[in-house]
């Protein structure tokens, strides 16, 4: 059987710049256990408007679908999307009309089996309210640029670029325009000019358009959440991911971490506002909070509880197959996989979760079971 499956990045994230593959390790990861199974499979990444309307980038992965060929010579298509790449997702594979591309999308509804949503903010996120803001837009800039970066240069490595500005760490709160020139100019300059023009495109995109921040607001999710009608015969399956409130992980740092305390400084700042719960918009109701294995896991949750990004409770939809306990970017692959300074990869979230690569190929693991057509199983 031919499986054809599309990896959609959220708004931290894009399908690849050059030779570098966001979704590197779970291309990886996806096609060995595929293989291992005896089964053939495709994977294609979408490449996506990092926080254009939920509407643009849905009809971006339909385009993707159409240009792949995969009508024509898939028998299963299965979209998978972290952060919002997971609405994205959904909304592909939803009864809701006006996306275009109608003889398409009657097309995949004879093929799409599967919708996977990873971290995803299915009741939105507080953290979007903040990057709608002037001061939010450019922090989620300097995020981003840190994410990109971070995949081509050691992390620690690029924290000490930034910091070698003269920045102090509590500075990098105000950005303004200048700082972010410098920021940019210091963190690119071993960068081809190819490759440079391709990351500044992508940056500029973020700042230009923020209608993703704004429908991504606990506020309009409440509505937009409501309104996604899955087709009858996709299954929508959903997995968490929580890491410790940023207080806890600094008492458990190191010396030699806290003395590049970036990474740790950008968590806690994420972390303490998405833990800023909008009064009057509740998430998921509150669950015992299980493992992919079905066992407990050593806390609880509330609607603080997040990864760094998304409230854990928020990413709760459909059939829910357990939390993972790591940040919003472990969970695709961007985790610290040796010493800081022979680092394979980028870990620009140190939240002290310790994910690592047996949690990682476990929760892929059970990705491929899901497409294969493992039981359902929900812990919601």
């Amino acid at each position: 059987m031919r499986h054809h499956a599309f990896l959609i990045p959220g708004f931290f994230g894009f399908s690849n710049l050059g030779d570098v593959h966001y979704f590197r390790a779970v291309r990886e990861t996806l096609t060995k256990d595929f293989a291992a199974r005896g089964h053939e499979l495709t994977i294609e990444g979408v490449t996506t408007f990092p926080t254009g309307s939920l509407v643009r980038r849905a009809r971006r992965v339909i385009e993707t679908i159409v240009e792949s060929g995969a009508l024509e010579h898939a028998d299963a298509i299965h979209l998978i999307g972290h952060s919002t790449g997971g609405l994205d997702a959904r909304l592909v594979g939803s009864t809701a009309t006006g996306l275009g591309y109608e003889a398409e999308r009657r097309a995949l509804e004879k093929k799409l089996r599967t919708v996977v949503c990873l971290a995803t903010p299915h009741y939105g996120t507080p953290l979007a309210n903040f990057f709608t803001t002037i001061y939010g837009k450019k922090l989620l800039y300097f995020v981003t640029l840190l994410v990109f970066v971070g995949l081509w240069r050691r992390p620690v490595s690029v924290a000490a670029g930034v910091l070698g500005l003269g920045y102090r760490l509590y500075d990098l709160l105000g950005l303004n325009e200048t700082m972010l020139r410098q920021i940019t100019n210091q963190l690119l300059r071993d960068f081809t000019p190819e490759r440079e023009r391709e990351v500044r495109q992508f940056l500029n995109s973020v700042l230009d358009d923020v209608s993703l921040m704004i429908q991504l607001t606990p506020e309009a999710m409440d509505v937009i959440r409501r309104s996604i009608v899955a087709l009858p015969d996709v299954r929508v399956v959903s997995y968490g991911t929580v890491s410790p409130p940023a207080l806890h992980m600094l008492a458990r740092k190191s010396l030699r971490d806290l003395l590049t305390p970036l990474p740790s400084v950008i968590y806690g700042t994420l972390y303490t506002m998405t833990a800023n719960a909008t009064a009057g918009y509740d998430y998921h109701t509150p669950i015992a909070p299980r493992g992919l294995d079905g066992l407990a896991l050593p806390f609880e949750l509330d609607p603080t509880s997040n990864d760094g990004v998304v409230p854990a409770l928020s990413q709760i939809h459909g059939e829910f197959r357990g939390f993972v306990r790591g940040d919003h970017l472990d969970v695709v692959g961007h985790y610290q996989r040796g010493r800081a300074e022979k680092q394979d990869g980028a870990d620009w979230f140190t939240s002290g979760a310790a994910f690592d690569v047996e949690r990682f190929e476990q929760l892929w693991s059970d990705v491929t079971e899901v497409l294969l057509g493992a039981p359902v199983v929900s812990r919601a």
